[in-house]
């Protein structure tokens, strides 16, 4: 059975969601599974991806801010 590879493009995106969900569980004093969970529900996840262009050229601290700010947007209550 082959392993599959990704390509350096979503290694990178995976590497950096990672990166600051660990952040945010940090930022917000949560566990990790539970801060990857909150953002999962309620859309942080979703905008990360989609926005990584732009948001893995900003500080970890505005980015943990504007998925606050999403989140929010769409339910969550932090």
């Amino acid at each position: 059975m082959k392993e599959r590879k990704f390509n350096r493009e979503a290694e990178n995106r995976l590497k950096y969601l990672n990166f600051i969900v660990i952040r945010f569980a940090r930022g917000f004093k949560m566990l990790i599974p539970n801060a990857f969970r909150y953002l999962n529900e309620y859309a942080g996840l979703d905008f990360l991806y989609n926005n990584y262009e732009y948001e893995h050229t900003q500080s970890e601290h505005n980015t943990c801010m504007t998925l606050l700010k999403v989140c929010r947007n769409n339910g969550g209550w932090l």
